[in-house]
């Protein structure tokens, strides 16, 4: 005998009427400390970022919005309207089977709902709401709505109420990541929270009555319960100060990002995790890449005129998925990296082709230095021998009873002569592209071209591993303070600071990736007078000297790839 499956636990269905009107259904209800206040903030933040509450959806692009102030005698009304309201959203397809699936959207007008107490508006709203896979689920506009509250008898509006409706009318048309209802109101009344149905043909008793009798295992019902749990949680953050200190879409507006994301993501995600060769996994490299590509791409468009304007170069390329992604959606560049990977092998051959099994030595490590240069012209190497050590089996030899190491000699000269070295000289309308590129993290904005790095492991310029010190940055808790920052946060400072130092004027991005290691730095326009080193030597120097990069970097070659 099988046991019966068990449902979930959660609270009973409000079992009074709702007190927002017969055509409504309460459902869930819940004791609160916060007040109306805290409850305010937390819903309109999650009124502009429905992600929070579902995982489907991408993003909400707000397209009207209206406010009112109460605090003068004569209400005060203050509007915005999106250039968006007029607008389809640009979501680029690859084929003319694609098809972007969409719900009235040219119905921008603001909906109503019928209330049994006396309301008025503070702020109305109407989103447009941007799934994460547009083919599969509806692109739909919403009305959301901030209302005061009082009840009958009463003088002071001390209730809020939040309403979505949807801008559809039947529960067919509704798409899978909302409740299949015309409108959902939660409440915060008198210290107590809420959640309530307007079914769509509210006007029939029978319909209510329907939703009355569904079990707690509904889709429905659950979708209520955690849309009042989400608005508890957030609203209990408001009142415990809780602020989000990670900003994005500094550099790239959310839209035209998340737009190219929606995109490349449907044009190469599939493939790439069903042919994955790599031993790390598919889903973390193939969604972080489409994004960072993504981003590239809008950032691209945005200084460039054209995709023939320049060339990119992406240094530490590892299995190279970047470089086939923006070399396939058309742009030119190479990857390079100190070891060839196993995913080269399954990529076009256009793309092998731009893929170099190359190390990266700068040139001003094998180079004369200027002044020596213009002492003796004709030098063109700094005459150095580097000694790296080489492991046959054994790092030593026998030799006349002395255990001898057994070491490789390479000198300048023959490093720039060398097909297996790239000295980072690059054409001048080269955009270089640090993607998690470890020893050259700090080496990319000393380049001198336009860049793209995003920081990951922290090494010096010589290539050793080291900690940077962190910028204590005080934060007041209460009535103490507190010092904090990550390594991580230090070693993004730390590069930041080198870019500005020769006179790069620098962006930060905290990118959308699925990586706690997300924050970028772009330089892509000079200020050279705000340059305080004025050479790439004297860097170096301020540094502590780039001694060791040659030997780490050509020792690289013997070694394992990591796994990032």
């Amino acid at each position: 005998m099988t046991e019966d499956k068990k449902k979930p636990e959660m609270p009973n269905i409000m079992s009074e009427a709702s007190i927002l009107g017969p055509e409504w259904i309460g459902l869930f209800q819940s004791p609160v400390e916060f007040k109306s206040e805290h409850f305010e903030g937390a819903m309109e933040n999650l009124i502009k970022q429905p992600n929070i509450n579902s995982t489907v959806i991408l993003r909400a692009d707000i397209l009207i919005e209206n406010k009112y102030d109460y605090t003068e005698s004569e209400p005060k009304l203050s509007n915005f309207k999106s250039e968006l309201a007029d607008q389809k959203p640009d979501i680029p397809t690859t084929s003319e089977n694609e098809v972007i699936i969409e719900k009235n959207l040219d119905d921008i007008d603001l909906r109503s709902i019928p209330l049994a107490l006396k309301s008025r508006p503070k702020v109305e709203i109407v989103r447009r709401i941007v799934p994460r896979n547009p083919f599969k689920d509806a692109i739909i506009n919403q009305t959301c709505l901030v209302l005061e509250l009082k009840d009958e008898g009463e003088e002071q509006f001390d209730s809020t109420l939040i309403v979505y409706n949807p801008h559809i009318d039947d529960s067919e048309d509704c798409p899978f990541y909302l409740p299949g209802v015309q409108a959902v109101g939660i409440l915060y009344r008198k210290g107590t929270l809420s959640l309530h149905y307007l079914p769509f043909g509210y006007e029939d008793p029978q319909n209510i009555q329907n939703f009355k009798e569904l079990d707690p295992s509904d889709r429905n019902i659950r979708i209520a319960f955690r849309l009042l749990q989400t608005a508890r949680k957030h609203s209990t953050g408001v009142m415990q100060g809780y602020q989000k200190r990670v900003k994005h879409d500094l550099v790239v507006s959310k839209v035209s990002f998340q737009d190219r994301y929606i995109t490349l993501k449907k044009k190469y995600s599939k493939d790439l995790v069903d042919n994955w060769v790599e031993s790390t996994d598919p889903r973390k490299h193939v969604f972080e890449d489409i994004a960072i590509a993504a981003f590239l791409i809008e950032l691209w468009s945005k200084i460039y005129k054209s995709k023939d304007e320049f060339e990119f170069r992406d240094l530490g390329c590892g299995n190279g998925l970047l470089v086939h992604i923006l070399i396939t959606e058309g742009y030119k560049g190479i990857g390079i990296d100190a070891r060839a990977r196993k995913s080269w092998k399954i990529y076009p051959e256009e793309v092998q082709s731009r893929l170099k099994e190359q190390v990266i030595i700068p040139s001003v490590l094998l180079r004369p230095h200027p002044a020596v240069k213009n002492l003796a012209p004709h030098l063109t190497d700094n005459g150095r021998v580097f000694q790296v050590p080489v492991s046959n089996g054994s790092k030593f030899i026998r030799d006349g009873g002395v255990d001898v190491p057994v070491v490789a000699y390479y000198s300048s000269a023959s490093l720039l002569q060398s097909s297996n070295v790239n000295t980072a000289q690059f054409p001048k309308n080269t955009f270089i592209i640090g993607n998690h590129s470890d020893e050259l993290t700090c080496w990319v904005p000393l380049l001198g071209y336009p860049f793209l790095v995003i920081p990951c492991c922290s090494h010096a310029l010589s290539g050793a591993r080291v900690r940077y010190p962190s910028k204590r940055i005080a934060r007041k808790e209460g009535e103490k303070t507190s010092f904090g920052a990550s390594t991580y946060a230090a070693l993004v400072d730390h590069v930041e600071d080198i870019a500005k130092e020769v006179g790069w004027k620098v962006e930060r991005e905290m990118l959308r990736i699925p990586s706690t290691r997300n924050a970028a730095l772009i330089g892509y326009q000079k200020e050279k007078a705000h340059a305080k080193i004025k050479s790439v030597y004297d860097m170096l120097v301020l540094e502590g000297g780039a001694e060791g990069w040659v030997e780490n970097t050509m020792a690289l070659t013997k070694k394992a790839p990591r796994n990032h």
